[in-house]
């Protein structure tokens, strides 16, 4: 329903005019100060706002208050007050009270508190803005630092198993030249499990066996072995290739990591058909275990 016809709805059910309503239209909300003359007024529509004489105690300077207002001759509105607008007055008003209010404001003034919102926001969003991407930038420093360090661990392993298998292939040169020159009586020629080490002796593969022992393969070049509990092991290969030697060492030769070894160069030596029990077996003399090939 439109106001004017709300106005006339009014005024034909309580006998009212036109006239009647002029307090009510000139009703408005304003904020006294002391003007260059040291009398406290206000504006309205531009023109001069005194207080009325019988408001003069009650309205002070730096007060808002919801006035009536009377407009003289000279074009000169005087106020009455009627409610004094302070923080009691907002405590006490209803939720659809302050949304009226707020929608009124936002009306009236809209085109100065737009370009205010829009400065106070977008100084908000470029703070917002700065932090995240310094969050971003942290973020991609510290993936960056850890790609770094699994690169390197990467390498040192690589290093590793380059030096087992360059190992292996001199282990095996080495036996395939000793084949020809060792028959040794149907035993392994005795090099030992680490020639020249001085770390553990020397002694021929074909020692007495103790106990057999489960020494599980589970891929080409890997062997795991709940016995394999140490984090270094010695490893050896016999001269006619049958047999590996595996002994714990601190200075051993592969690494151990959750009971599983990887010898690189194994699949040369046995091919892999899948998971499968190796024929193994503890010896006692050397203190490590012997695996059949």
């Amino acid at each position: 329903m439109e106001f004017n016809q709300w106005i006339s709805d009014v005024n034909e059910k309580y006998g009212l005019d036109d006239n009647d309503w002029e307090d009510v239209k000139n009703t408005t909300v304003l904020t006294f100060r002391m003007d260059d003359s040291g009398k406290v007024s206000s504006t309205y529509n531009g023109l001069r706002v005194y207080r009325h004489y019988d408001s003069e105690k009650i309205i002070l300077p730096g007060e808002t208050w919801i006035c009536s207002l009377i407009l003289n001759q000279t074009y000169t509105y005087f106020a009455r007050g009627l409610q004094r607008i302070d923080s009691s007055f907002m405590f006490e008003l209803k939720k659809d009270q302050k949304d009226a209010i707020a929608a009124g404001i936002w009306e009236k003034h809209k085109n100065t508190i737009e370009p205010l919102l829009e400065e106070k926001y977008k100084d908000i969003l470029s703070k917002n803005i700065a932090q995240a991407v310094t969050d971003t930038r942290k973020e991609y420093e510290t993936v960056v630092k850890e790609l770094h360090e699994a690169v390197h661990i990467l390498e040192q392993k690589d290093a590793e198993n380059k030096n087992i298998i360059t190992s292996l292939h001199e282990k095996l040169n080495a036996s395939e030249t000793e084949k020809k020159s060792n028959s040794n009586n149907g035993l392994i020629p005795n090099n030992g499990l680490t020639p020249n080490s001085g770390l553990i002796p020397n002694m021929p593969f074909y020692a007495p066996p103790q106990i057999a022992v489960s020494v599980r393969r589970d891929g080409p070049d890997s062997i795991s072995s709940e016995l394999f509990n140490k984090s270094r092991y010695f490893v050896h290969l016999s001269a006619d290739q049958r047999i590996i030697a595996v002994k714990p060492h601190d200075e051993g030769n592969v690494v151990c990591m959750n009971n599983t070894i990887v010898l690189a160069g194994l699949s040369l030596l046995s091919s892999y058909s899948g998971p499968q029990e190796m024929v193994s077996e503890y010896n006692h003399i050397f203190g490590g275990i012997q695996i059949y090939l």
